[in-house]
């Protein structure tokens, strides 16, 4: 039987969160209902009535669960070979579920090879070679959960070569730390070089692992710390500079440290901080200011540190506090409102900084606070309404409301700031208010009504901030183009399960997953 208008109408107005169908009401509740349900999301199985968990329901639960495994609320009695088996082809933390008689080798290993963690509800007796290399194969952490006895050289020179953000040779026994597996688990993670063994320390591994992460150098030992190892070693990343010994630091190596991460300032020598390294290191990092000798604060220096940080400000000295460096200040940060000189908060740079930060009104002398600034606040932030003096409420208000009392007026405002969206009536609101809205603050698509959550809207939201795929875009509207733009746009997908998100690609419709994944790789490795 079909679902009904009203049974359609609940799924899409409510059905996006789990902890609506607590209170499903009883008219609606029937298998057609649920069975919706769960492909929704396969943990609302939790709220299905028993009588109507039946086995095509439950089907469609394991096989739809969005992060943990639904397998845990089917009731015993439906726990076929076929369910556990889609269950943990799903997820492979399902065989945590898997009635003890149902577990064979197979289904092990379609577990471990959709989660390699998984090996650790593996019984014993079927923790066999086969099943513990593809373990290991899938996620390296997995050797935490091999017998002893079957840690062979093999099995864990496989386990360092798939291991995801920490190295697995931290869990490989010291007897299997030969030369092989050491060299390849500093090929994958240069970290792994706390775990060599010392006797396997040489200057080419250390500087393999260097090579491969700048920050290993911390783990080189002092005997090691060559020339070449110093300056091979990537210290534009993982704040390197920090383990090279002073002795051979130089301006161009300081110089491309600070380029990458300003704070690496903090561990260049006083002699090599010249103009041109202080000048590099606020223009990546503005609060690197902090540690600029006070002699080469010029006002040149301090413009490019607040430029870049408002909040630099804090470490301008009085002197270098001007109209301009105030003003750029409180463009990038209005919160840096609060560093500003009284006698330069002038009318000027409190709007900019409330048009920039609402909340900073906080900051604004009492004198300042007119009705345009303390209306430009609010509709930057509702932080600022605590900050409107009493006597301004009334007018603000009214002036708010008439900011935003025509169509045309919503769309000039949106198209200045898409933050202010918020504020748009319900009854103002269309598609091209909405996607102008999107297009200056994707953000704004969190307050799109769902009628007007178009492939445009969506596209232009996710363009502006990818990570508003996974709840703000309608499964409609997942397409193939808006799932690919969203990837070029630096969507982020954990690489492996996890306990919390064992399957992280569920965010992709299935039929859609193959292309964006190769479209993911792509941008990874591009």
């Amino acid at each position: 039987m079909a679902l009904s208008d009203d049974q359609k109408y609940w799924l899409n107005g409510y059905g996006y969160f789990r902890e609506n169908f607590k209170n499903v009401p009883d008219k609606f509740s029937s298998e057609e209902f649920w069975l919706e349900a769960v492909r929704i999301d396969g943990w609302t199985l939790e709220y299905v009535p028993e009588a109507l968990r039946t086995e095509a329901v439950c089907l469609a639960a394991v096989q739809h669960g969005r992060y943990d495994t639904a397998l845990r609320f089917v009731p015993e009695a439906q726990k076929t070979e076929v369910l556990c088996l889609a269950a943990v082809k799903r997820n492979g933390y399902a065989l945590e579920y898997v009635p003890y008689a149902l577990i064979t080798e197979a289904l092990c290993l379609v577990a471990v090879q959709q989660a390699g963690g998984a090996l650790k509800f593996v019984p014993d007796a079927l923790k066999t070679e086969a099943v513990c290399l593809a373990a290991v194969r899938q996620d390296g952490w997995a050797l935490e959960y091999v017998p002893d006895a079957l840690k062979t050289e093999a099995l864990c020179l496989t386990a360092v070569q798939h291991g995801r953000y920490d190295t697995a040779l931290r869990l490989v026994p010291e007897a299997m730390k030969t030369k092989a597996v050491c060299l390849a688990a500093v090929k994958r993670n240069g970290y792994a070089l706390e775990y060599v063994p010392e006797a396997l320390n040489t200057e080419a591994l250390c500087l393999i692992a260097v090579q491969q992460a700048g920050g290993a150098l911390k783990f080189v030992p002092e005997a090691l710390k060559t020339e070449a190892v110093c300056l091979f070693a990537d210290v534009q990343q993982d704040r390197a500079l920090e383990s090279v010994p002073d002795a051979l630091k130089t301006e161009a190596l300081c110089l491309a440290a600070v380029q990458r991460d300003g704070w690496a300032l903090r561990h260049v020598p006083e002699a090599l901080k010249t103009e041109a390294v202080c000048l590099a290191a606020v223009q990546t990092n503005g609060r690197a200011l902090e540690c600029v000798p006070n002699v080469l604060k010029t006002e040149a220096v301090c413009l490019a540190a607040v430029q870049q940080n408002g909040y630099a400000l804090e470490c301008v000295p009085d002197a270098l506090r001007t109209d301009a460096v105030c003003l750029a200040a409180v463009r990038q940060d209005g919160w840096a409102l609060e560093y500003v000189p009284k006698a330069l908060k002038t009318e000027a740079i409190c709007l900019a900084a409330v048009q920039q930060a609402g909340g900073a009104l906080k900051f604004v002398p009492e004198a300042l606070k007119t009705e345009a600034i303390c209306l430009a606040a609010l509709i930057e932030s509702d932080e600022a309404k605590e900050s409107i003096p009493k006597g301004l409420k009334a007018s603000v208000d009214v002036a708010l409301k008439n900011a935003f009392s025509t169509e045309a007026l919503c769309l000039a405002r949106v198209q200045q700031n898409g933050n202010a969206f918020r504020h748009v009536p319900y009854e103002l609101k269309n598609e091209a208010i909405c996607l102008a809205a999107v297009q200056q603050d994707g953000n704004a698509l969190r307050d799109v009504p769902e009628e007007f959550k178009t492939e445009a809207i969506c596209l232009a939201a996710v363009q502006q901030n990818p990570s508003l795929l996974e709840s703000y875009v309608p499964r409609k509207m997942k397409t193939e183009t808006i799932c690919i733009e969203a990837v070029r746009h630096g969507l982020y997908i954990q690489p492996y399960p996890s306990r919390d998100r064992p399957n992280p690609w569920n965010i992709i419709p299935g039929e859609l997953q193959e292309k964006v994944r190769a479209e993911y790789e792509l941008r990874r490795k591009g």
